[in-house]
């Protein structure tokens, strides 16, 4: 019982001193509870290490080294954040970019059905047209949903925020509920296809944008990190020099 109290107790702790966005971010990702608590553990080791390391550079070189260590375990520390951010924001938009392939083979099929043919007919082609293994299950997962719920939008919803997560995504398969329900107008699809479109070339901006963002600011690190080892190196040599110095 005492070893279960201890576990959950750290746990809770690694969960309260995360970010904010950490744990949706990796659960997003298909990450389970317990394998970000590990990764959240194995974070905090890893940024306790870089002290130890300032440490024993402090005994070795200048004592003022020492004020490096909570400094450079936190920047490690949030340097992890800052690439499960990275991660997930090329995971975001592989995931738009699948809904936007799945938006394009549907819109074709429901207009030549000319609503004569079902919805789950038209999915159950889609999906061996998709690459993508997870895809397929959420497709597949959306088609038993409507049969066990025919009536229920959720399903949908559901589906949208698995692919893609963003308000277009919701918007379309709310409309393509509305039509299995009523009558289809492919003239609404092809808007929102459109919309679909626009959106994704949004997103590749993003995308594009981010990544010079890395690339500019890549040699002003490089600079930065020789600034702080010669003003280390400076500090380290001046108070070798003052006591020297007799007075």
């Amino acid at each position: 019982m005492k070893i279960t109290k201890q576990t959950a107790k750290s746990k809770k702790f690694y969960r309260a001193i995360a970010e904010r966005d950490l744990y949706p971010m990796l659960q997003e990702m298909g990450n389970s509870q317990k394998s970000i608590d590990a990764f959240q553990k194995k974070r905090l080791i890893q940024s306790f290490f870089v002290m130890v390391i300032f440490f024993f550079f402090g005994l070795i070189f200048s004592k003022w080294l020492y004020f490096g260590m909570i400094v450079g375990a936190f920047l490690f520390y949030k340097r992890k954040h800052h690439m499960v951010r990275s991660k997930y924001t090329t995971w975001r938009f592989q995931r738009h970019l699948q809904f936007s392939k799945f938006t394009r083979l549907l819109i074709p099929y429901l207009k030549q059905s000319r609503g004569q043919v079902s919805l789950y007919s038209i999915f159950s082609k889609i999906m061996q047209r998709l690459d993508d293994e997870q895809d397929r299950n959420s497709l597949y997962r959306l088609m038993s949903e409507m049969s066990s719920k025919p009536n229920d939008i959720q399903p949908f919803i559901d589906y949208a925020n698995r692919s893609s997560g963003t308000d277009m995504s919701v918007l379309f398969m709310s409309t393509i509920f509305d039509f299995q329900q009523s009558t289809f107008d492919t003239s609404v699809i092809d808007e929102l296809g459109k919309i679909s479109s626009e959106e994704l070339i949004n997103g590749i901006d993003e995308i594009i944008t981010f990544k010079l963002k890395r690339f500019i600011f890549f040699p002003t690190k490089i600079v930065m990190s020789s600034f702080v080892i010669v003003v280390g190196f400076a500090i380290a040599v001046l108070i070798a020099n003052l006591s020297t110095i007799d007075l």
